[in-house]
Formats: structure tokens, sequence, C-alpha cells
């Protein structure tokens, strides 16, 4: 997964619910999306230990609509980055329901800007 200042980073999320383990997880239920900043860039570095988990909060993303309509509830969303590093997000709404992504195996790599010939 390259990652880059301004690059769109995007998530599948699905309804945390009893049926979560027997979907496809080719046919999310939302799709979340996030521009990646200076600040963002900056924890996604981050690797953290086998006893930690990074929370990082968003303020700023947004929500595709997949299998089901856009949501009619307040929501905030947040990053989650484990050992490994493994990253997921999680979506939760007002009204109690939550989405999660799968963990994805992060081994960023970055465009440092420097070309040589």
């Amino acid at each position: 997964m390259e990652l880059s200042q301004g690059a769109v980073l995007s998530l599948p999320l699905f309804l945390l619910n009893d049926s979560l383990y027997s979907r496809d997880m080719n046919e999310p239920d939302l799709l979340l999306e996030v521009e990646l900043d200076e600040d963002l860039l900056a924890h996604l570095c981050q690797n953290p230990s086998a006893e930690q988990t990074v929370s990082l909060q968003l303020s700023s993303y947004e929500l595709r609509p997949q299998a089901q309509p856009l949501l009619p509830c307040e929501h905030q969303a947040m990053l989650t980055l484990s050992r490994g590093p493994l990253l997921a997000a999680v979506l939760e709404c007002s009204d109690g329901q939550s989405y999660v992504s799968p963990q994805l195996e992060m081994m960023p790599t970055f465009d440092l800007g420097d070309d040589y010939e």
C-alpha cells in the first residue's frame, strides 16, 4: 500500500452483527474514504508494540454507499493501527450500529520525492 500526502485511502466497511463472519468480503456495505494529510501519515508510520493499538479519530472522511443507502444517523470514524502493522477502520453510528473493516496488512512505501537519474 503506497502512502503519500493527498492520496485517498479507501477501506470497505461491514455492518457489525451476527452474520459478519459469513459475509462476502467483496461486497461491503460502505466504503470509507479518507484523504491522507501530513498529520495522518505521521501516525500511520507507527508500528505499535504487541500489546498496543493506536486509535486515530478522523475529522474528515467520506462514506460511499455500496449495498445500502447512505446512513441517516450521525457517525464518527476512526482508524486503528496494531502490531504488524495492521490497519482497520471502525464507524460508530448514533443509533448504536457499528461498521468495521477487515484488518489490512500494511507495509507502507513512501514517495520521498527523490528522483535519481
